[in-house]
């Protein structure tokens, strides 16, 4: 098979904005996240061009699913979720619970996730963890209090860092960055802290903080980079988990890889432009485009001066 271009799945919320729009090829307008890489209920990738032009990604994978390959095959459904998220406000408060909290109580799984920083403007940054170890009375008051963010590690961030968040970490992204995110293939999210806003509807958004205190580690800490290791020249690995594996190239140093027959790769373009070459098809790719090359496709190769990055299992 060939590797597929996808047309992302466009999401807004109050605190999306114009840069995907403007500046990745997005739709006209504020987006807030770009679903880049999904088969997920709530929205899934489309191939554009080809044999399968038109598909839904999910609908491709059930009827392909040799195309995740051995690795992912060990799921019960698609593994990753791959976004771009442009925060032109902070994001509300949140968490993330486990597997085995998410299944017992929700029926879906957990979530972990990783963000690489394609854009920071000066002074921006995240919340991740907390600033010292919070006992979870401390944490109950400072949310009825509306001081949470008090208790928070605040990271101020720069293009290609990168911040791997375990499940259990209270985190927010902050206004003013625009990240690539993998993820589990889940949507369960726990609100803490809204900051006071209201939804379209003008009511106050649903906030989940007894769930939320159950989940939490209070004594999480998270530091920029420390999951982020040198592969080869122009290769680094971003961060590796049971469920996804990320990695980062500049195509200007590195000229490909190799997809096995172990897992698909999904590749996104971040930054430039290139033309990725693999199982006897090729697929350009610009700031803000996504293709999935399926799995046993062998050796990519990469034409061009870009940053992609690949997620994998």
């Amino acid at each position: 098979m060939y590797p597929m271009k996808l047309k992302s799945v466009l999401k807004s919320y109050i605190w999306g904005g114009e840069k995907l729009a403007a500046k990745y090829g997005k739709s006209g307008g504020s987006v807030a996240e770009s679903w880049e890489v999904a088969a997920n209920a709530s929205g899934s990738s489309v191939i554009v061009g080809g044999e399968f032009d038109g598909m839904t990604l999910a609908d491709f994978l059930d009827a392909h699913p040799e195309a995740k390959g051995s690795e992912a095959a060990k799921f019960e459904f698609f593994p990753v979720l791959v976004k771009l998220i442009d925060a032109a406000s902070d994001l509300s408060v949140q968490v993330h619970p486990n597997d085995e909290y998410a299944l017992s109580r929700e029926g879906q799984y957990g979530k972990t996730e990783m963000w690489y920083v394609v854009e920071s403007e000066r002074g921006a940054g995240m919340y991740c963890g907390f600033k010292r170890k919070v006992t979870k009375d401390e944490l109950a008051d400072a949310l009825a209090n509306g001081t949470v963010t008090d208790l928070l590690n605040f990271i101020e961030v720069k293009k290609g860092d990168c911040l791997f968040i375990k499940s259990g970490t209270v985190h927010a992204i902050c206004g003013g960055v625009l990240v690539y995110e993998i993820q589990q293939n889940s949507t369960l999210t726990y609100r803490l802290y809204d900051y006071g806003r209201v939804g379209a509807d003008g009511k106050p958004r649903e906030l989940h903080i007894a769930k939320a205190l159950e989940v939490t580690d209070t004594q999480s800490v998270c530091r920029p980079n420390e999951t982020v290791r040198r592969l080869s020249d122009g290769a680094e690995l971003l961060g590796e988990c049971r469920y996804f594996i990320a990695v980062a190239y500049d195509t200007s140093e590195c000229g490909g890889t190799e997809v096995s027959e172990r897992s698909f790769s999904a590749f996104t373009c971040v930054d430039g432009e290139c033309v990725l070459t693999a199982g006897g098809g090729s697929c350009a790719l610009g700031r803000g485009d996504s293709c999935f090359v399926p799995a046993g496709s062998g050796k990519v190769r990469f034409d061009g001066n870009a940053v992609l990055i690949e997620a994998k299992v």
